[in-house]
């Protein structure tokens, strides 16, 4: 049927050049047989479940797949009425296209028949011939459609083009969807280094702790599948060294698929490893040293304190120390096998990532957090369950130091705010021993 009224398109060219054509338009509710066919198809169905079987289940999901087949068939004049127009337009207007495009000297990417419709009934509002250049320049052919006269519709493609300003037809006819899409956010480079380091920290946290339920869970089967793979991919090496063939080099690469799997999640796995170790070894230094020094210093009975007291010294001196100690998280860095050891470029690249994670303002940040976190957990389960997420007096700790870190930070922040000029102070100072005879 499309053929056929491809074959009835009637062209001609107006005086002022442009051209028009006019075929014969199907009709809505045309085909009627294919709706009644479902219908009675989707009948007979039920009745045979009702009446043999008893049961009424697939009257749902009839119902709701020959509503569907029934907005298919209402729409198949429309969509074979602008894939005929499509073609008639792009057969009409390409060598005209080209003409224009040459002149400028580009080159036509794609084309596309537009159609802009409003409402529900999708009255078609617009339509246009769209021309998308290789410069990502877009042009616009306007298609007019006029009404039924005596002779019936026809549709007019002016000869003239324009660049088209529409934000929503270069979306449409440009490829480059997705970058477009991405590019609309307009994010900032901190914002996006942000959202990287999170996405990194929440895939690599989730497949670690994977990793760790499939260790408690599936220890000894995954052990006999580990012993198992490495025997076979083994056996297959050897056999490939002392019989080569392309059936056994074809098995070979099929067993080291999963080798390569594993391969290239180690190193997806890195910046995850990278931005926890950097966390970890600073904690461990500027924390656990602390800790170590005062539980020792209380078992050997030379400076006796009590556990919380020592929780409340060792947060403390260990959040205003990597916070505000620049110099000594970076020497931290490099007591750590995260420092570069020259070996390869990757190193650099890793000390660098754990440099700028140190950074005070970042340590501010993450400190900021997981206070944020602890002290919400503990403050809920006390209000409403009269309990503690630790103990009474560790959780009055940690929060103690808590406040000592807040007060250190601001009293740090509003120093920088003073202005003290040193001579001045100095001279206003020697004055206070000069007395008036």
């Amino acid at each position: 049927m499309q053929r056929k009224n491809i074959l009835e398109v009637k062209k001609w060219k107006t005086p002022n050049g442009n051209v028009c054509f006019r075929f014969p338009m199907h009709k809505t509710f045309e085909r009627p047989w294919i709706i009644i066919s479902a219908a009675i198809i989707a009948i007979v169905i039920f009745g045979v479940e009702l009446f043999v079987w008893g049961s009424h289940t697939l009257l749902a999901p009839i119902t709701i797949l020959l509503f569907m087949i029934f907005l298919w068939w209402v729409d198949i004049p429309a969509s074979s009425n602008e894939s005929i127009i499509a073609n008639v337009v792009y057969e009409m207007m390409d060598k005209a296209v080209d003409e224009d495009v040459k002149a400028v000297g580009a080159k036509v990417v794609r084309r596309l028949v537009n159609h802009e419709s409003k409402g529900t009934y999708g009255i078609i509002e617009k339509s246009c011939l769209l021309v998308l250049l290789d410069n990502e320049e877009v042009w616009e052919y306007p298609l007019i459609y006029h009404k039924p006269d005596k002779d019936g519709a026809y549709f007019e493609c002016e000869r003239n083009h324009v660049v088209s300003e529409n934000q929503k037809y270069i979306r449409r006819i440009n490829p480059k969807r997705l970058r477009r899409l991405i590019g609309s956010f307009k994010l900032s480079e901190k914002a996006r280094l942000g959202l990287l380091l999170v996405v990194i920290l929440v895939v690599g946290g989730l497949s670690f702790a994977g990793f760790c339920w499939v260790i408690e869970n599936l220890k000894w089967s995954l052990l006999l599948a580990f012993g198992g793979y490495v025997g076979a991919y083994s056996l297959t090496e050897w056999l490939h060294s002392r019989f080569p063939s392309k059936f056994l080099n074809v098995i070979r690469i099929v067993i080291s698929v999963p080798f390569g799997i594993v391969y290239l999640l180690f190193h997806a796995g890195l910046p995850f490893v990278t931005i926890v170790g950097t966390y970890f070894f600073v904690a461990l230094f500027a924390f656990g040293v602390p800790a170590i020094m005062l539980i020792g210093l209380s078992h050997l009975g030379w400076f006796v304190l009590k556990p919380e007291t020592i929780a409340f010294i060792v947060f403390t001196m260990g959040s205003i120390l990597c916070s505000n100690s620049y110099r000594t998280t970076k020497w931290m860095i490099h007591q750590t096998p995260l420092r570069d050891w020259g070996n390869h470029s990757y190193e650099s690249y890793r000390e660098a990532l754990a440099v700028y994670l140190i950074h005070p303002s970042n340590v501010i940040f993450f400190l900021y957090l997981i206070y944020l976190v602890f002290l919400s957990i503990s403050g809920f389960l006390q209000i409403e369950y009269e309990k503690h997420l630790i103990s009474k007096e560790f959780d009055a700790a940690i929060l103690k130091a808590f406040l000592v870190f807040i007060a250190f930070t601001n009293m740090r922040t509003k120093s920088k705010e003073v202005e003290v000029d040193a001579k001045e102070l100095f001279l206003r100072t020697l004055k206070l021993f000069v007395h008036d005879r």
